[in-house]
């Protein structure tokens, strides 16, 4: 079975179901079901930043890059190339590493500001461009992708006979009404900004034009907030102060809401905005060169209920790191450590491309340090985030007559926790790869301790205790069980396993932790353990080696409140923080009664 409705039918009452173990389960375990039908422990897994080696993907001089994700771990590389034509690449992504297919010409004719939409109902690639400065109507085109070849439709334009200035538009694709929105900026008659709505229809795509939203102005970008249904669109108006509005769609009309100052600086056309959607938060990020603060780069998170937005304070993407290149932000969203990526190029010392990972509270946006990209003289850049392969796809341009792709890894914390894959608790320990019971959704699950396997590992920085093969897991006690740590393996001998309130406890100036602790063997032999019995209201601990330093880890200890809800975290803990995952609802300080509806 591999579908929580082949074991919960409607109505269904089942409380114990057999599994085989993927990994061991000790019991009282939080698990997810897999999709080959085993049980697997619900946990985190810390990832830190990495590059892998850049692969050529075209023997273009590039320009104007775009980046789109196309599913499958594949991206599209879009690119005004040699002779100003617009072109496309596949590449797919394995690992650290991205391979490319053939280079297909989009459009042989001189055109520039290329971006791309991927209309993830039709599996197809939109892409939208201009053809001279102010002379010409902005183009289209429908790409249909089969392996890592690409063909395309006919073009058209999406602006009608109306010119647009071919340096500024954003395409953005509309799950909810399938629809393409393309944001741009026509020139003369006062430059006023449009969308455009396009349906794609086979390999073809036709547009109705002219949802005005401002009576003039220059550079565009936009996103697709999903939790309001909303576009959220980021403009430098005809005064020059960068603006933010939201809009909603329905048909191919759009209503505009009020639109906000995100920045008043001078000179803010130069500021070349760009916004992305951080899922995670229900919020986009927009991203700007602060031109009357040393061009720092900055952040402004903001929320969208209906078409009204809600800006928060402004905040250095990277401290007082200035900015002087035009189009060198890029905004992605990373799903598997629900963050949110800024991309930025540090023309002013040789051409340095680097990253900010930024966590989202509300609208409220902090930085981690940043992380060198490369230092290979990029010139122009792109990026997307590939969901399939949870890496980040990176185009640049170290040179002249070259354009390469390198995959991208950031760092974060992530978890094998979805919003339906959570099916109950382990009733007793499971071997790997052994059958054993499962409390489910409708049964009532006694958490009452389990048995962990202990080994000693080296994996390069000294000894440290890997618990059921994980080095230094972060453990979690449920108070008034009893968990038995088995130091049976020989790989124990000469570790005696042993808990503290103190980090790295009689090392780091503590003392032993002894109350329900009892001791037995010695570690290294048959029968050896350690187990505790946690008494109530108990400390976090730490577990330790008595007689090495730096060999072990954190030791939560958590208590069950009888009638309280408890939902199930990315940790595999259960407990009263709402998330998107209810386990269901305490009978005693020991019993959940799973998927408990109040």
């Amino acid at each position: 079975m591999s579908n929580l409705t082949d074991l919960l039918p409607a109505g269904g009452g089942g409380k114990n179901v057999n599994f085989v173990a993927s990994g061991t389960l000790p019991s009282g375990q939080a698990v997810i079901l897999q999709s080959d039908g085993t049980a697997k422990a619900i946990s985190q897994t810390t990832i830190s930043n990495s590059v892998g080696s850049a692969t050529q993907a075209a023997t273009d001089t590039g320009e104007d890059y775009s980046v789109v994700s196309i599913g499958s771990s594949k991206v599209m590389f879009l690119f005004e190339g040699t002779s100003a034509y617009v072109k496309a690449v596949v590449g797919t992504i394995s690992g650290t590493s991205i391979s490319f297919g053939t280079v297909f010409v989009v459009n042989s004719s001189t055109s520039e500001s290329i971006r791309g939409a991927y209309d993830s109902i039709n599996d197809k690639v939109v892409v939208v461009y201009g053809k001279s400065y102010g002379s010409n109507p902005g183009y289209s085109k429908v790409l249909t992708v089969s392996g890592t070849s690409i063909s395309s439709g006919s073009e058209v334009t999406f602006s009608g006979s109306t010119n647009v200035s071919g340096i500024s538009m954003a395409p953005v694709f509309d799950p909810d009404t399938g629809k393409i929105a393309v944001v741009y900026w026509e020139y003369g008659g006062g430059d006023p900004l449009k969308v455009s709505i396009g349906a794609v229809s086979g390999t073809s795509i036709s547009y109705t034009p002219g949802n005005q939203f401002a009576t003039g102005g220059r550079y565009v970008d936009a996103v697709y907030d999903t939790a309001a249904n909303a576009f959220a669109i980021i403009y430098s108006d005809v005064s020059n102060n960068l603006r933010v509005i939201a809009a909603t769609l329905s048909g191919t009309t759009m209503t505009f809401g009020s639109a906000l100052d995100l920045y008043t600086g001078a000179s803010a056309q130069n500021s070349y905005p760009s916004i992305g959607y951080d899922a995670s938060a229900s919020a986009f990020v927009a991203v700007y060169a602060d031109e009357t603060n040393n061009k720092y780069g900055t952040a402004r998170v903001g929320t969208i209920s209906g078409t009204t937005i809600t800006l928060g304070s402004a905040t250095l993407v990277s401290g007082n790191q200035s900015f002087t290149s035009n189009r060198l932000f890029g905004v992605v969203y990373n799903a598997a450590t629900q963050t949110t990526v800024v991309i930025w190029g540090d023309r002013p010392s040789n051409n340095i491309l680097y990253s900010s990972i930024g966590t989202v509270s509300g609208t409220s946006i902090s930085f981690a340090t940043k992380f060198l990209l490369s230092n290979d003289g990029i010139q122009q850049y792109g990026a997307a985030y590939s969901a399939a392969s949870e890496k980040i796809a990176i185009m640049v341009r170290p040179g002249a007559n070259d354009i390469d792709g390198f995959v991208y890894t950031s760092a974060g914390v992530t978890t094998n926790l979805t919003a339906t894959n959570f099916i109950g608790i382990a009733d007793a320990d499971i071997a790997n790869a052994a059958s054993g019971s499962v409390t489910i959704k409708g049964g009532i699950s006694t958490i009452k301790g389990g048995t962990y396997t202990i080994t000693v590992v080296n994996s390069g920085s000294g000894n440290k205790y890997a618990i059921n093969g994980v080095e230094v897991a972060v453990l979690n006690l449920y108070e008034g069980a009893t968990y038995k740590f088995d130091q049976s393996s020989g790989t124990n001998s000469g570790h005696p396993f042993r808990f503290s309130t103190t980090a790295d406890g009689t090392h780091g100036g503590g003392n032993e932790y002894t109350t329900g602790v009892t001791t037995s063997g010695t570690p290294g032999n048959a029968g050896a353990y350690t187990q505790i019995i946690v008494a109530s209201g108990a400390p976090t601990l730490y577990y330790y080696c008595s007689v090495h330093s730096g060999m072990g880890g954190t030791a939560n200890t958590l208590a069950i409140v009888p009638n309280s809800n408890y939902y199930v975290q990315n940790d595999g803990t259960l407990t009263t923080t709402t998330s998107t995952v209810l386990a269901g609802r305490a009978l005693s300080s020991t019993s959940i009664n799973l998927d408990y509806t109040t």
